[in-house]
């Protein structure tokens, strides 16, 4: 089940002029003077009792910090004990002030980030992000959530103050609370937001990198103290990944400027050589690459070496990204023009059989070139130098040779490698990726530069869903013409085979859409943002003007005057009040259903995810179970040397009869079943528990009958016809069965079954037997204790059934949990959501469903809202030992009353 995680932000403010007033000779000694006297006391009041509050620092970006806390409570306390330490022992600046900080918190279900394992993502850390541009000094901001939950408890000490709504970039509208922990009462928000949204943010890994060394030192400090690599002086550290930081160097003797990757120092510790060993694969790889569309590789330290990095060309000029950020959408020429030339560079890493893997907006620099290829510094450029502008394409660091099975340096923890608002539906499943992932990446880089936004930045899905799953929203902020639109599709099509086969014949689309472009002045235009570059022209279009109407042809059919103001004019008045009341109150129920519809749409996914990850980690727990116990070699050896008269003789005394009653006893506690059963290769049951019926001492009916015709014993998606005379094969890995009528109950199961196989030592290995567990559908009470007031969690099952014996063919969406299921009736037709909810999941685009009725509720007027999360669970493939993520074919939906 995913657990909430509480993420906070804090910087102190006014660091820029803080850093001014330090003493020194030049910015590199006032910069350490602000880490020392500044930075460094503020890094301890954060670090002070952080861990006992089950807080972290998660990543760092110069005087800010991002936290993740495990417990809401404990981080607000903790806030409020940071704020306080700063007004009670003020941290002194040299212009006779005092430090302040400013802090904000949200509560939200963790996303990790793809390419660093200890960092998050998405759009709760966002939430917290974007409040924090909001908060002045000594303040801490609150997201409603958070504040609920704080509220519900009661700290002392500690109240709220609602300060209206605000407009969150990426989140919308939302209330903004501040926690008052003080006698100050609510200090006032910025009228402007302040995004830090630019900064290079470090993570901070989780442990052993930097606590060895004193446990203090922040990214900032261990980044200064890097000085020299090779034949290289570090000046600046241009950016930070997952993996190494990149920094601006200068060659010692030539004085030449080179952008310096380093790998941090913590993956390449003792123990990790076969890290190292794939980090001089990929620079060997790189090396190779030599392109006037990508950054070219130079130099590199050796396998040997202490430190370990890549030195590659320097270039002076403009991340596209921030191109973007800064002049909004770009023209269609423009844009168009960008993505060709990427195109172009990425058409020499396929040709060398290589895979970019982070083809995004900011891993494309736009520098300026003059005539004879020399990189021209676009901030001095004159204006009547003869350059062009060159798009070079940043960061190989994810580069997969085509041919390589093995996962790359920046994979870790079986983690998706690259940047989720422009990763292809593939990426996010599998390294074994070709070059239409990048053209993909590319098309949603391209949509990105005309409409100003990545594709689907707006969705409720979770990245990897909407690429997955959800429709290319139109672009309408700018006029992309209708084959440059089918470019884009084409580019961003769900499938590879789909997709272009090669970014050549992406640029060849491209050509005839850059006539007009100017990336020279697009960046000067960036570099000078107050000259005009372009005009945006406005046309009012007049409205009615001598339009001959009704009026204008008859006019014999006027009313008089003297009717208009005697009667005329009351019975108006009159009508129009009624109409206004009547406008008015129709006005407001339509915002009251508009707003309890989107605070639907915002509380019930959560709720649809934690029960999809409850009901996730049930079956899974089930099934490490049974791979376990089947692993026995004890059992092994009894299943082989099994004698049915033996068995039927000594019943529970059997062998066979007390391991099974044994494990299943011994894991009641953890995973209730209602029976264990084993099959043999033919589809006998030879052992089960419980075995013996209590009122007559007598075998159950199923023991030494014939299941192979059972889903749980061949796994093929449905009960076969119990005469048939084919040979019957058992199942391979472990299965999650269809729904059946047990035979001993009566009542509606599902079975959770995995092979025995033969022992590893076998020469062929084989499957002997297969291992069950059955519980009934009334079972899952993990879903019931994730109910919340005011919402049902049903759990559905979309694969085919024949449950339903008046039906000719197999039916889907039979309701497997419910609140109301015990009262249903009709045992001979098994309750079934509504067609409009199971099209929809079929559908499986947008997972809100408005206006449905479910075929369980007590009043059948009544109509819902819900969302809708398919079931996941993980298997190990016991010839390969592997874990194996598989979909139930389940479907949780949380559902509430819908206001008519």
């Amino acid at each position: 089940m995913a657990e909430l995680k509480t993420f906070l932000f804090t910087d102190i403010c006014r660091s820029v002029d803080l850093k001014n007033e330090m003493i020194g000779r030049s910015v590199t000694e006032r910069d350490m003077a602000f880490i020392q006297q500044i930075l460094m006391p503020h890094r301890e009041r954060i670090e002070a009792h952080l861990e006992e509050m089950t807080g972290r620092v998660v990543s760092t970006a110069g005087d800010g910090h991002f936290l993740v806390f495990s417990n809401t409570i404990q981080a607000a306390i903790w806030t409020a004990e940071v704020q306080k330490s700063h007004l009670e022992n003020p941290i002194e600046t040299p212009g006779g002030g005092q430090v302040e900080v400013r802090i904000s918190m949200h509560v939200g279900v963790p996303q990790v980030d793809p390419t660093a394992p200890d960092n998050f993502v998405g759009k709760s850390v966002d939430y917290a992000s974007r409040l924090n541009d909001y908060a002045t000094g000594g303040q801490i901001l609150v997201s409603r959530s958070v504040m609920a939950i704080l509220d519900d408890i009661g700290l002392e000490g500690i109240s709220f103050h609602l300060h209206g709504r605000r407009h969150l970039k990426g989140i919308g509208h939302v209330e903004v609370h501040e926690l008052l922990y003080d006698d100050h009462g609510p200090r006032p928000l910025r009228q402007q937001p302040a995004s830090h949204s630019d900064r290079q943010w470090t993570v901070v890994p989780t442990m052993g990198a930097g606590q060895e060394h004193g446990g203090r030192d922040s990214a900032v400090a261990s980044t200064l103290q890097l000085k020299q690599v090779g034949n290289y002086e570090l000046e600046s550290l241009l950016g930070s990944g997952g993996m190494g930081d990149v920094y601006k160097g200068r060659h010692t003797q030539f004085g030449r400027l080179r952008a310096i990757k380093v790998i941090k120092p913590q993956y390449v510790a003792a123990g990790n050589e076969e890290i190292i060993r794939r980090f001089y694969q990929e620079i060997k790889a790189v090396g190779a690459l030599e392109h006037r569309n990508i950054v070219v590789a130079i130099d590199s330290s050796s396998p040997t070496d202490r430190l370990h990095y890549l030195v590659m060309e320097y270039i002076e000029g403009v991340s596209v990204h921030d191109l973007v950020e800064q002049l909004g959408h770009l023209s269609v020429p423009d844009a168009c023009e960008i993505v060709r030339q990427a195109a172009r560079g990425l058409q020499f890493i396929h040709r060398n059989e290589m895979v970019h893997r982070d083809i995004k907006p900011s891993n494309l620099m736009l520098t300026l070139v003059n005539g004879d290829g020399v990189a021209s510094q676009p901030a001095i450029a004159e204006h009547d130098e003869p350059v062009e502008g060159v798009v070079k394409i940043l960061d190989l660091g994810l580069a997969l040779l085509a041919g390589d099975a093995q996962d790359r340096l920046t994979r870790f923890d079986n983690k998706a490698m690259g940047t989720g608002m422009y990763m292809s539906p593939e990426q996010w499943k599998t390294t074994s990726v070709d070059i239409r992932a990048d053209i993909y990446s590319l098309g949603c880089t391209l949509y990105h530069l005309l409409a100003g936004k990545p594709p689907f930045m707006d969705s409720d899905l979770r990245p990897e869903k909407a690429h997955e799953k959800s429709k290319l929203p139109p672009i309408r902020t700018n006029n992309v013409p209708r084959k440059l639109w089918d470019i884009i599709e084409k580019m961003v099509a769900k499938k590879p085979e789909d997709r272009y086969a090669t970014p050549a014949e992406v640029a060849a689309e491209l050509t005839s859409f850059c006539v007009g472009s100017d990336l020279v002045e697009l960046v000067r235009g960036y570099l000078e943002p107050g000259s005009e570059h372009s005009s945006h022209r406005y046309t009012r279009i007049d409205s009615g003007a001598g339009m001959d109407t009704w009026l204008s042809r008859a006019s014999h059919l006027y009313p008089t005057r003297r009717w208009i103001l005697r009667r005329g004019l009351p019975f108006i008045l009159v009508l129009g009040a009624f109409a206004a009341l009547s406008w008015t109150a129709y006005q407001a129920r339509q915002r009251t259903i508009a707003n309890a519809m989107q605070q639907a749409r915002d509380t019930l996914p959560l709720a649809a995810e934690t029960a999809a990850n409850a009901i996730g980690n049930f079956l899974t727990l089930r099934f490490e179970i049974l791979q376990q116990a089947a692993t026995d070699v004890q059992l092994i050896e009894m299943i082989q040397k099994f004698s049915p008269t033996e068995a039927r003789t000594q019943l529970e005394s059997y062998p066979l009869a007390e391991w099974i009653k044994e494990h299943r006893q011994d894991n009641m506690d953890s995973a209730p079943s209602d029976s264990w059963f084993i099959n043999d290769i033919e589809g006998i049951q030879i052992a089960r528990h419980p075995l013996v019926e209590r009122a007559t001492k007598k075998p159950e009916d199923s023991f030494l009958e014939n299941y192979g015709y059972r889903d749980y014993f061949h796994g093929l998606g449905k009960d076969l016809p119990n005469d048939s005379e084919k040979p019957i094969e058992p199942i391979q890995s472990p299965n999650l069965s269809a729904v059946y009528m047990s035979s001993t109950t009566g009542k509606l199961k599902v079975a959770f079954s995995v092979p025995v196989w033969s022992k590893p030592s076998d020469e062929a290995r084989k499957v002997i037997a297969v291992l069950s567990m059955s519980v009934e559908l009334g079972a899952f009470e993990v879903l019931n204790k994730n109910v919340q007031q005011g919402k049902d969690i049903v759990l559905v099952d979309l694969r085919e059934d024949m449950l339903d014996k008046s039906a000719k063919t197999p039916q889907r969406g039979l309701i497997l949990n419910h609140p109301l299921l015990p009262i249903w009736k009709e045992k001979e037709h098994p309750p079934r959501v509504s067609p409009e909810v199971l099209a929809a999941m079929e559908k499986g685009e947008d997972h809100f469903i408005a206006g449905y009725h479910d075929p369980l509720s007590i009043n059948p007027g009544v109509t819902y809202w819900g969302v809708f999360e398919p079931v996941a669970y993980t298997i190990n493939e016991v010839l390969t030992d592997t874990s194996k993520a598989v979909l139930a074919g389940w479907n949780v939906l949380v559902q509430s009353p819908a206001i008519q």
